[in-house]
């Protein structure tokens, strides 16, 4: 039976108390071998977190030369299908090596722009990554990622939750110009229902992805105007639109979630626009 998204989280709560307790341990004095490894709970996490993970094993092992890899974590491995160079810059157990270094940052997973990894850095990660499968012109649509999933209806909205509409509807305001939309969410039904209303009154035509992470993330990346979400999903839609599409235009909230070093989320992109307030 496929685990509920509550208990998902709940297993990476305990999988990032047994990845930090085997890290820094006494072991940690005889693992000299050349590689390094990133440490992952076992299951739990999305791929907008695995791509932190994978692009700091992608930027150290290019400056060091060391190789630095990331465990495997349930998950990844559909990713690797569309996306074949994430495939080499993990480790399964089975790969693993007594030798191999651990490393994990239980704090800030790797995902603070400008201090755990540079524009620069992200950029050349999408493009050995990305770029062949994300490829393509720019969607002359304004392009709308909203957010909902287990943030919103269980224990963690209290974490997670914020006031999408408000949000939106201020959003909207940055493109005077937009006459069509293309939302993208994972609950395109509570978009219809609730932003419905107020994205017709704004613009001459609206039209609903269907959930599916890959297209969506493709939706995103090939987007040249992007109103995005709190959640590091669209901070990935966004960064890949980005290298993609010199110009683009990208507005974020700066909620990320609450959480005991602030609210503010430290994976923006300081030349993005970023809207203040909606928690």
């Amino acid at each position: 039976m496929t685990p509920s998204l509550g208990s998902a989280k709940r297993a990476v709560r305990r999988g990032v108390r047994r990845v930090t307790d085997g890290v820094n341990d006494g072991l940690d004095l005889l693992r000299r071998g050349e590689r390094s490894v990133l440490a992952t709970p076992p299951a739990g996490m999305r791929l907008g977190n695995f791509l932190y993970l994978w692009l700091n094993a992608h930027h150290r092992s290019a400056s060091t030369g060391s190789p630095v890899l990331v465990r495997h974590s349930r998950g990844m491995d559909e990713w690797w299908v569309p996306f074949p160079r994430l495939r080499v810059l993990t480790v399964t157990p089975a790969e693993m090596r007594f030798s191999d270094r651990r490393e994990w940052d239980g704090d800030w997973l790797y995902q603070r722009f400008g201090v755990d990894f540079t524009r620069e850095q992200l950029h050349a990660f999408i493009r050995d990554v990305f770029a062949e499968t994300c490829q393509g012109p720019a969607d002359e649509r304004l392009v709308i990622n909203v957010r909902r999933g287990d943030f919103y209806g269980t224990e963690f909205e209290a974490k997670h939750g914020f006031d999408v509409e408000a949000y939106v509807t201020a959003a909207l305001g940055e493109f005077p110009e937009a006459t069509r939309a293309l939302v993208v969410s994972d609950d395109p039904d509570w978009c219809r229902a609730t932003l419905g209303s107020t994205l017709g009154a704004r613009l001459a035509e609206v039209d609903y992805a269907e959930p599916d992470p890959l297209e969506n993330l493709k939706a995103l990346a090939r987007a040249d105007r992007l109103i995005g979400a709190n959640s590091t999903f669209s901070y990935w839609g966004a960064y890949i639109a980005d290298t993609m599409h010199t110009n683009a235009r990208i507005v974020m909230p700066r909620f990320h979630a609450r959480m005991a070093h602030g609210s503010d989320a430290h994976q923006l992109d300081p030349k993005w626009i970023v809207l203040d307030g909606f928690d």
